[in-house]
């Protein structure tokens, strides 16, 4: 399972940890990350389309509702049937109507805290390689929430570079 994750960082500070443990203590992994290249003006132009971008369907959702809560199941529910002749559930409906308003009212930096960005896809083997040498703490977690490893006391003893991370 672990070959197939990807890990995220959710600012360039974390991206910029990862690649300079990478530089210094395990060169390999360069070669999965996706961009070893990026820089911090790269990674803001990145977060602000992914700001664009869901602020535009956010408001192209909650314009298809009809904008009111009272109305916005009932207008979901014809606009389904409408568009693909579709009998849409009133429960569907409603979860799917009142996430399209929490979106809609989410602000920019609502949408820029949740901003995640792939920076790399590791095999199985350099999953165990981080487990035991990488102090990372995004690494930590990506290795503790999708891979299920989970740092033991004596994982720390191995560690390289960590008076730095």
């Amino acid at each position: 399972m672990a070959a197939i994750d990807k890990m995220y960082c959710h600012s360039y500070y974390e991206y910029d940890d990862l690649r300079r443990w990478a530089i210094a203590y395990y060169p390999e992994l360069l070669f999965y990350f996706y961009d070893i290249t990026m820089n911090y003006q790269q990674w803001e132009d990145n977060v602000n389309a992914y700001i664009k971008q869901h602020i535009a369907i956010a408001k192209r959702d909650y314009e298809k509702i009809g904008g009111t809560r009272a109305l916005a199941v009932e207008n979901l529910i014809k606009h389904y049937k409408e568009a693909a002749d579709y009998d849409c559930p009133r429960e569907q409906a409603e979860n799917e109507a009142f996430s399209i308003i929490e979106a809609y009212e989410r602000t920019a930096r609502d949408w820029e805290d949740s901003y995640a960005y792939p920076i790399m896809n590791t095999p199985y083997e350099v999953d165990l390689y981080l487990k035991w040498h990488c102090p990372v703490p995004c690494v930590r977690k990506y290795l503790k929430e999708h891979c299920g490893y989970k740092t033991r006391w004596y994982h720390k003893l191995f560690w390289k570079g960590k008076k730095h991370f």
